[in-house]
C-alpha cells in the first residue's frame, strides 16, 4: 500500500465507476473530493461504513446497481461534502459489520438518506473506535516515545515527531496508534485481546498523523496486526542501531567510482552508512569525498582520451588526497580512518591503491552483486551470510620460472575468472609464457571471490608473498600486473605497490571482445605515472 498524502504527494482521485473492481484507498480530502464529482455529475452516492472507515458507492439512476467509487478515510473534509449536499437527497448511508465496507453487498443492508446528525454522531464514534484521543498512560507514552526516539515509526517515514513538518513548531505531534484496536469494534479489534492489550507498550505504534490515519481510517484492511508488529521492531531495531552507532569511531568516506565498460556506478550515502555501520564504523561529518571520478563518457582504457581526462582529474586529486594522507588538511592533527569505496577500471583502481598505500586504518569495502529480491542498500555492506575463509583460499604459484638474467616478470592476478596464457602480452600459443610468471588464484572462481572481510586480509598476505618473491628473490625491474578481480582486491594490489617496491609497474586490461589479449594502458613508476605509447604523464610526487 502506498503512502498518502506524504510531502503533500497524494494518490490520483479516483473517477466514479459502475464497477465492484477494488479501488484504491484515499485520505479524507481525496475521498471528498472524488464524492464531490459524482454530485456534479448528476449521479447518487452512498456511504457505507463499518465502525471506523467507510466504503462509497455510486450510480447514475435510482434503477442502477450500486457500484463500488472508492473507499478510505471518512473525516472533517467528508462530512462538510455531504452536508454541502444534503438537500440534493442523492446521498445515502448504510452500517455493515464487515471489516473492509467496499466488500459489502448494498442490497443487504439498511439504508437511509444521510442525515447531518448521523454521519456526525459515526464520526465521533470512529475516532473512539480507532483511539485517536487516548487509552496510553502517561507511563506508556513515555516508553514508546523513547523506544521510537520520537520519530513516526511506521516503515519508511520516520518524521520528527518533536517539530511540526509544515511550520517547523516544536511540540508534541504524535499519536500512539493501538496495533490490535482498544476496542473490539475497532480497525484490528479482538474480543479478548483488545482489552487485554489496551494499555501494553508492546500493542503501540507512535505514528504521525497522516500515518496513524493511514493505517485506522485510509486502509486498515491492508494493515494486519502481524505486519504493523513486524513494523514496529523493526522500529526499535532501526532507532537502537543508529544510536549505538554513536559510540563507533569515525571514518572519512571515499568514493572512487567511473564508468565500467558503458555502467557508470552510484552510491547513496545511505549505503555508505550501512555499510559502515555493519563494519562497527560511522561516517565522519566530513561528508563523502570523491576521487578519480572524470565523468561517465570515458569508459575504455585503451583510448588517449580515457587517460587524458583521467589525468586532468588526478593533478587535482592527487594533492587533496595526498594532504589528507600525510594530515596537512587536518592540520597537522593525526590522519582519519578512511572508508574507500571503489567501483572503476582496473587500471584506475591499482593508481589508486597504489597512492592510498596500505598503512593502518584504511577500510576498503567491496560493491557485491545484489541477489534477486535484494535490498539495494546492502550493496556495499559484507554480507552477513558470508562464511570466513580458510587460510589457504589464494594460492600463489611460479607458472614460469626465473632466470637470473631475467629483469621482467609477470604477476597475473586470476579471482573472477582465469587469464590464460595465450592472452598475456608477448606470449604466443606455442611457447607459452615468455616472462618468469607468478599467479596468485583461487580454487572457485567468481564474481563473490571477495565476500567476506577476512578475505580481502588474506588475499593482501598473498599479494605480499608474491611481491616479495619478486622484489626480493627474482629483483625484478619491470613487472607486468594483469588482474581479473573484484574491485577492492584491484585496489589492494595497488596498496601494496610501495616504495619497498622498486620496479616500474606497467597495468594491462582486456580488449573487448570474449578471451580478448590484454594490452598495456599506463606504467606506475616510484616518481610518476603515464600511459603506454603515450606522452599522457602525470607525476606522484608533491
Amino acid at each position: 500500500m502506498s503512502r498518502v498524502n506524504q510531502a503533500n504527494n497524494r494518490p490520483a482521485v479516483i473517477a466514479p465507476s459502475a464497477s465492484n473492481e477494488t479501488k484504491q484507498s484515499l485520505n479524507d480530502a481525496d475521498l471528498a473530493a472524488t464524492y464531490e464529482q459524482l454530485m456534479a455529475a448528476g449521479e447518487e452516492a452512498l456511504f457505507v461504513v463499518n465502525k471506523y472507515t467507510a466504503a462509497m458507492f455510486s450510480r447514475k439512476a435510482s434503477s442502477a446497481q450500486w457500484g463500488l467509487a472508492a473507499s478510505g478515510e471518512f473525516a472533517d473534509e467528508c462530512l462538510a461534502a455531504v452536508r454541502a449536499n444534503t438537500s440534493k437527497k442523492r446521498t445515502s448511508w448504510g452500517a455493515t459489520t464487515c471489516a473492509s465496507p467496499g466488500d459489502a453487498d448494498p442490497t443487504t443492508l439498511n439504508l437511509a438518506l444521510a442525515k447531518k446528525g448521523t454521519v456526525a454522531a459515526w464520526l465521533k464514534g470512529a475516532d473512539q473506535a480507532t483511539g485517536r484521543f487516548g487509552h496510553a498512560s502517561p507511563e506508556v507514552k513515555k516508553e514508546v516515545a523513547y523506544l521510537a526516539a520520537h520519530r513516526c515509526q511506521f516503515s519508511g517515514c520516520g518524521k520528527d515527531l518533536g517539530m511540526h513538518a509544515g511550520t517547523g513548531t516544536k511540540g508534541t505531534f504524535s499519536y500512539f496508534a493501538h496495533i490490535v484496536a482498544a476496542s473490539a469494534d475497532g480497525p484490528r479489534g479482538d474480543p479478548v485481546e483488545s482489552e487485554k492489550l489496551v494499555n501494553d507498550p508492546s500493542n503501540f505504534l507512535l505514528l504521525c498523523d497522516e500515518c496513524h490515519r493511514l493505517v485506522d481510517k485510509v486502509a486498515p484492511h491492508d494493515y494486519s496486526v502481524t505486519r504493523l508488529r513486524e513494523m514496529r521492531s523493526q522500529a526499535i531495531h532501526e532507532v537502537r542501531r543508529a544510536l549505538d552507532t554513536l559510540q563507533y569511531p569515525e571514518a572519512d568516506a571515499i568514493s572512487i567510482l567511473g564508468n565500467v565498460t558503458g555502467q557508470m556506478p552510484h552510491i547513496s550515502e545511505r549505503d555508505i552508512d550501512e555499510s559502515l555501520w555493519k563494519s562497527r564504523l560511522r561516517r565522519s561529518s566530513k561528508g563523502v569525498e570523491s576521487y578519480f571520478s572524470f565523468g561517465g563518457a570515458h569508459h575504455t582504457p585503451h583510448q588517449d582520451s580515457y587517460w587524458s581526462a583521467a589525468f586532468t582529474t588526478l593533478k587535482f586529486n592527487l594533492l587533496m588526497l595526498q594532504a589528507k594522507l600525510n594530515g596537512v588538511s587536518a592540520s597537522g592533527a593525526p590522519r582519519q580512518r578512511l572508508a574507500v569505496f571503489p567501483l572503476h577500471g582496473t587500471s584506475i583502481l591499482i593508481l589508486a591503491g597504489r597512492i592510498l598505500g596500505d598503512m593502518s586504518g584504511t577500510h576498503v569495502f567491496q560493491p557485491h552483486r545484489n541477489q534477486v529480491g535484494q535490498h539495494e542498500q546492502t550493496r556495499w555492506a559484507w554480507p552477513e551470510d558470508a562464511i570466513e575463509p580458510k587460510l589457504d583460499k589464494f594460492k600463489v604459484e611460479a607458472l614460469h620460472a626465473h632466470t637470473s638474467a631475467a629483469e621482467e616478470a609477470n604477476l597475473v592476478v586470476s579471482l573472477t575468472a582465469p587469464i590464460s596464457d595465450s592472452r598475456l602480452a608477448g606470449s604466443s600459443t606455442g611457447s607459452g609464457l615468455r616472462l618468469p610468471t607468478i599467479e596468485i588464484s583461487v580454487e572457485q572462481f567468481g564474481h563473490s571471490t571477495i565476500r567476506h572481510p577476512r578475505d580481502l586480509a588474506l588475499f593482501g598476505l598473498a599479494v605480499d608473498e608474491a611481491l616479495k618473491t619478486l622484489q626480493d628473490q627474482w629483483r625484478i625491474k619491470k613487472l607486468h600486473l594483469y588482474v581479473c578481480a573484484p574491485a577492492s582486491a584491484a585496489l589492494m594490489v595497488g596498496q601494496k605497490l610501495q616504495a619497498r617496491h622498486h620496479a616500474n609497474v606497467v597495468c594491462y586490461e582486456s580488449l573487448p571482445g570474449k578471451d580478448a589479449p590484454y594490452a598495456p594502458t599506463i606504467e606506475i613508476s616510484s616518481h610518476d605515472v603515464k600511459v603506454v605509447g603515450s606522452n599522457l604523464s602525470v607525476s606522484l610526487q608533491t
